[in-house]
């Protein structure tokens, strides 16, 4: 408690002295791509780095996307991926306002590669389980049960993303 009160004071007293803060730019990983958020040139823009070898990926260049257009008195501030879309959040100095910017990044390699060589399934209690079953673009953990003393299995349930840290809605 006391080093997060010293160090907002710290930021406090240099703000007030005229000093200015300088900070890192947001950055957001999704699939096999960096995004990061460059207030550096006019408008700021979005530039993509593959995660493989951070080396520079013209995805969002080639789409004519990755210049944000931004105002002068306005900055991105913070970037999130979701369903194709970069959500940059916005700050106008002069209104004192957020605001949001929407980037379609469809064009970037954000789709993830999921490895399914270590799927396995067990039988316990009269229960199939198939903790990772690839079902069209999505990866799921599925319970099959036992009908009668056959060896006829039957739906029970299922949960979305089971044991890959996968993000599902």
């Amino acid at each position: 408690m006391n080093k997060k009160l010293l160090t907002t004071l710290s930021a406090a007293l240099l703000s007030l002295s005229g000093i200015s803060l300088s900070h890192a730019e947001s950055v957001a990983v999704e699939g096999r791509a960096i995004f990061i958020v460059d207030n550096s040139v006019p408008g700021s823009q979005i530039l993509v780095k593959n995660l493989a070898n951070a080396a520079a990926n013209a995805c969002l260049i080639n789409a004519g996307t990755n210049l944000l257009g931004l105002g002068t008195d306005t900055t991105a501030t913070d970037i999130v991926i979701k369903n194709g879309t970069a959500v940059i959040t916005t700050y106008n100095t002069t209104l004192s306002a957020t605001d949001v910017k929407l980037v379609d990044v469809t064009s970037c390699p954000i789709t993830s590669v999921v490895d399914l060589s270590a799927c396995y399934a067990t039988v316990h209690d009269g229960k199939l389980t198939v903790p990772c079953l690839q079902y069209d673009d999505d990866v799921i953990s599925v319970v099959l049960g036992q009908r009668g003393k056959s060896m006829n299995f039957e739906f029970e349930s299922y949960k979305p993303g089971k044991g890959h840290g996968h993000d599902h809605d």
